[in-house]
């Protein structure tokens, strides 16, 4: 009962915090013509049309929480990856993986995954790249591309985007040929001497501008120097990627075709672990002395080899838009490390003073995916009804080869697994009157998995059925054109798996049981005066069966099911109060907790959820100016983190410490050139992600000390 009191309350004082705001602004906007509202003065903001229901809408008629990150904002704040989008959007978290350099571990809203180096993992975050579902998150790659926006949606994505989007979904959409000739060149120089060379073309085709191409692609490269292995006596983190683009558009008055082919290639010298002690002051310190000095000497690496492409057809009937998406890639992925980060012999009483690799593990795997979606969105009975439907097709197959040494005692293990998934979705908005407006869907979903691998020889087979109905209702009220509320009741699915990290072909063998959330949540977004736009939600997560994976201490793990519940509070605003300024910010507060399970092991209960500190947020500004020919550019940013624990059994190794991180950047545009100079964690703290332990083996990974980047670009 005390744990339902405290959900009630959080939705109460939601209600309580958005009442007061709804009726202030309802105020504001009453007094200001309807026409004055949707003209755009200078300086104001204009509209942002995003896809995060399937069909463009507005980006603050859309009722679910979605933060969208635009173009400029990718580039003057440094979104090099998918670890940049978490200081954006409240409630993300998006950090590497423990296996190999470019995997990525999501998080929103506490839900996510921890073992995402392997191709059994899943996480509760769904990975879209134009509107493709991608299941390797080894592939979150986006530095290459010449990206539109990236729109980040949280909570329950069960109807419209569905595989494991129990959590939220980020989609990133890259930018569409051009009807003219345009094009970019640009160059950087940063950080560990880093080197870059990215540029972008677009070509029309045909003399009516129906037809386009265009083509994009990056040439990357920087030495060692974000760590130090004093056993090998060298700098480590280097890192060469090349990656491509191409892009083949056809727009018609009514039917229109994207062909998209993409190659990426990553070569590193992989992820090094700083193993840590207790010292006698009971805290957790790197043996070493310092997080960004390394022990192991075991010589790491990560090589990522990804190629495929999407064809996107579409057909506009009366009333409506029918749409294709067909969608291919292979990846390859391969990497080697030491988990124990080197430990001294002496910690385990041999002789010796050369550090001693005693966790390693080298992992080779080959996977592809194959996709085909067919939708139709449109309107019905002149407005009333607005609907999207569609089928969707998934298939998956890979195989991973792991060889591991724990403790100079051999291990191998042998994967090959495949899925293949089905789903029917439809969502519709029933438009009552102008201002209300009902929302009623659902996604009827079956999973097919198969597993045939061996554990040291033994086999481990498996073959298992899912399927589920997951249902979203909701309501919308315009208190005006620009004010939104709305309330939503949405469940999210996640089917059930086979655990990577089973150290006993009988643990991989036992499938975990799939999770169900069901989330309420409760919000408005407005625009006041045109020059102030914010949005606030509250929202209740309470998940069934969530798979977590529980540290045996041995160097193996166990996924168990445990019944969680997660709330919290989420705001977004920016202001423009003057032409050319503009501050904005967005924060979080929550409260997460393990409930029950019917586990043997059971040891997570009054345990908090990974990655869901207890509050987390960002303010920054961004101000530009004429100056003599051109326009200087300044802007900066505080990322503020509350400490957490990025392993469920919330051990003090996998803790991780409160940040607080300033980013910044200055530029100057003038004709066709741009110059700019922008850095992240600007004084230098030192932290880490992540960490796990048992005996003498308790690494931490360290995250990105302070980096500086100048790029200099030229346009046309």
């Amino acid at each position: 009962m005390k744990k339902k009191s405290v959900a009630c309350r959080l939705v109460r004082t939601s209600v309580l915090g958005v009442a007061p705001m709804m009726m202030a602004v309802s105020a504001n906007a009453q007094t200001v013509p309807a026409a004055q509202q949707s003209e755009t003065s200078e300086g104001a903001f204009g509209d942002i049309v995003v896809s995060a229901q399937r069909t463009d809408q507005r980006l603050q008629d859309v009722p679910i929480s979605v933060t969208a990150i635009t173009a400029d904002e990718i580039e003057t704040r440094q979104v090099l990856s998918a670890t940049d989008i978490g200081r954006l959007a409240p409630n993300v978290n998006l950090t590497s993986v423990t296996g190999g350099s470019a995997g990525l571990t999501a998080y929103i809203r506490g839900g996510g995954v921890t073992d995402g180096g392997y191709i059994m993992s899943e996480p509760e975050v769904a990975l879209y790249v134009n509107d493709v579902y991608n299941a390797r998150m080894q592939a979150a790659l986006l530095d290459f591309a010449e990206i539109e926006r990236i729109e980040v949606l949280r909570g329950p994505q069960g109807v419209l985007y569905g595989r494991n989007a129990a959590a939220g979904a980020v989609n990133i959409i890259t930018k569409k040929p051009a009807d003219t000739l345009t094009g970019n060149v640009q160059v950087g120089y940063g950080t560990w001497n880093e080197r870059r060379v990215k540029g972008y073309l677009s070509v029309p085709l045909s003399a009516d501008g129906k037809w386009a191409a265009s083509i994009n692609g990056i040439v990357r490269a920087r030495d060692g120097g974000r760590q130090y292995d004093a056993t090998l006596d060298r700098k480590v983190g280097n890192e060469d990627f090349q990656g491509g683009q191409f892009d083949l558009a056809y727009k018609g008055s009514v039917v229109k075709a994207r062909l998209n082919l993409f190659y990426l290639h990553l070569k590193t010298d992989g992820q090094y672990a700083s193993n840590t002690i207790v010292n006698d002051e009971g805290k957790t310190v790197p043996l070493s002395g310092s997080y960004r000095t390394v022990l192991s000497p075991f010589p790491s690496y990560t090589r990522v080899t990804q190629k495929g492409g999407s064809l996107r057809l579409s057909a506009d009937y009366p009333g409506g838009t029918l749409t294709s998406i067909t969608a291919y890639s292979r990846l390859k992925d391969s990497w080697a490390q030491d988990f124990s980060g080197g430990v001294y012999p002496a910690m385990i009483g041999a002789p010796g003073d050369e550090p001693l690799a005693l966790y390693t593990r080298e992992s080779g795997s080959k996977s592809w995916q194959a996709s085909q979606e067919t939708q139709a969105a449109g309107v019905l009975g002149d407005d009333l009804v607005n609907y999207v439907v569609g089928l969707y097709y998934f298939h998956e197959q890979g195989n991973q080869n792991i060889d591991s040494v724990i403790f100079f005692a051999p291990a191998a293990t042998r994967f090959r697994a495949s899925t293949d998934a089905w789903a029917g979705y439809g969502q519709f908005t029933v438009n009552v009157t102008d201002r209300l407006s009902l929302v009623a869907g659902g996604r009827y979903t079956l999973e097919d998995k198969s597993l045939d691998a061996t554990v040291s020889g033994q086999p481990a087979v498996s073959r298992d059925h899912y399927e589920k109905f997951t249902p979203k209702f909701g309501v919308n009220f315009k208190a005006a054109p620009d004010i939104l509320l709305y309330g939503s009741y949405t469940v999210g699915f996640k089917s059930g798996g086979y655990n990577g990290l089973a150290s006993t072909a009988a643990q991989l063998a036992d499938a975990y049981r799939p999770e169900t959330t069901k989330a309420w949540e409760a919000g408005i977004k407005a625009d006041i005066g045109r020059t102030l736009r914010g949005s606030l939600a509250g929202f209740v997560n309470k998940i069934t069966d969530r798979q977590e994976t529980v540290n045996l201490n041995d160097g193996g793990f166990l996924v168990e099911n445990y019944n969680v519940r997660i709330a919290g509070i989420e705001a977004e605003l920016a202001w423009r109060p003057v032409m050319g300024l503009q501050f904005w910010g967005n924060g979080s507060v929550n409260w997460g907790k393990y409930l029950s399970t019917d586990s043997t092991v059971a040891s997570l209960i009054g345990n908090d959820p990974p990655s869901l500190p207890k509050y987390q947020g960002t303010i920054g500004f961004d101000y530009s100016m004429p100056v003599a020919s051109g326009t200087a550019k300044l802007g900066a940013d505080l990322a503020l983190r509350d400490q957490y624990y990025a392993t469920p059994d919330n051990l003090e190794v996998g803790h991780v410490k409160s940040t607080q991180l300033v980013n910044a950047y200055a530029g100057f545009d003038t004709g066709p050139w741009s110059f700019q100079i922008a850095g992240k964690n600007l004084f230098n703290q030192i932290y880490w992600t992540t960490g796990f332990g048992f005996s003498v083996i308790n690494p931490r990974f360290m995250a990105n000390p302070r980096t500086v980047l100048g790029t200099v670009k030229y346009s046309f």
